[in-house]
């Protein structure tokens, strides 16, 4: 299964969501941070942006994107039958994941435009690396989720190969059904019996 640009591209940005967290949370004008935490429910008002319709938006899209990143991996159809002969868990590639996050404790804000406008330009070459690459569903944020990735040695239509693996669970040897997306195996970690 090959993922087409856009489902890819929304996927992608899913995985910014803590990123546009980040960006609202230094957005917050130095007045709300001044008046301390709400003590009283009843009297709290909400934060005030210097930039809003960009701190909003942020958070909103990248949000509905990452919902959709977990619409995306519970509707999968697992119906390829593999026997992993041996498997063992593997570190993410986070570092791609976390450039863009050291970008912004490095003076990206929504008052330069300039400075937002390399950071989606930045953010526009990753994803076509990442998508060029097969990695869009090898997504971080998933390991905060139960998510892990996995190597494994795999037999599939009679033929012996190493591939990698996005499971829900620790993958024993054994016969599991997956789906392929852009050359990597996802499956719900659940053994099947045929």
């Amino acid at each position: 299964m090959q993922f087409r640009l856009i489902p890819a591209l929304l996927v992608f940005l899913g995985s910014y969501f803590p990123l546009a967290l980040i960006l609202a949370l230094q957005d917050v004008s130095p007045q709300t941070w001044a008046a301390g935490l709400c003590s009283n429910l009843q009297a709290c008002i909400a934060p005030r942006f210097d930039h809003p319709w960009l701190a909003v938006f942020g958070v909103i899209i990248t949000g509905l994107c990452l919902l959709l990143t977990f619409k995306v991996v519970s509707t999968l159809r697992y119906k390829y039958p593999i026997k992993i002969l041996e498997s063992k868990p593997i570190p993410s590639e986070l570092i791609s994941y976390s450039f863009p996050y050291i970008v912004s404790f490095m003076g990206v804000d929504y008052a330069s435009l300039g400075k937002i406008a390399g950071l989606v330009a930045f953010l526009a070459w990753l994803f076509l690396i990442t998508y060029k690459a097969g990695q869009i569903v090898m997504n971080p944020i998933l390991l905060v989720f139960g998510w892990n990735l996995y190597e494994a040695r795999i037999v599939i239509n009679n033929h012996e190969r190493t591939s990698k693996f996005l499971s829900k669970k620790i993958l024993p040897p054994g016969k599991y059904l997956c789906q392929e997306v852009q050359g990597s195996y996802i499956t719900n970690g659940e053994p099947c019996n045929d």
